[in-house]
């Protein structure tokens, strides 16, 4: 392996890491869980609810951690959730989830919106394609050493 892609490596690492810590400093200042943040941008993004198997999807998490942010943040009337057709379930946000998203998810959201904005557009669009490419790349080299969940 090449020192140059040993610092690369090291740099994605770290930023990776910087960023997976700043999301979770944001979303227990706003006072949520990850799962629960994760949730909630999830639905704000998603529109007007989604099935359980796609908020699994949207946050890339086991549908286990779902399951048990969805009972608590419906416990505390953050959410509600109807039955679909067949086994599915739809979770939406209550009026108390829009506000909590309103005054706790958007900001976040706001400051990726700023920090995209604080690159070129060469950059944005190097790191709109590049970024996903390794995230391919990754993942495939990865569950090919039984590193798949």
């Amino acid at each position: 392996m090449t020192t140059d892609l040993l610092s690369l490596q090291k740099t994605i690492n770290a930023a990776s890491k910087r960023i997976e810590e700043a999301y979770h400093r944001a979303a227990h200042a706003a006072g949520l869980s990850d799962s629960a943040f994760d949730i909630l941008y999830a639905l704000h993004v998603a529109g007007e609810g989604c099935s359980q198997r796609q908020l699994c999807e949207l946050c890339f998490t086991r549908k286990q951690t779902v399951n048990s942010a969805i009972k608590r943040l419906q416990q505390n009337g953050t959410v509600r959730v109807e039955t679909g057709p067949g086994r599915a379930t739809h979770i939406f946000l209550t009026e108390r989830g829009r506000e909590l998203v309103t005054n706790r998810v958007t900001p976040i959201i706001d400051a990726e919106m700023a920090a995209l904005d604080a690159l070129s557009p060469q950059q944005r669009t190097t790191l709109s394609t590049g970024l996903p490419r390794y995230a391919d790349a990754l993942v495939n080299a990865l569950d090919g050493t039984g590193g798949r969940r």
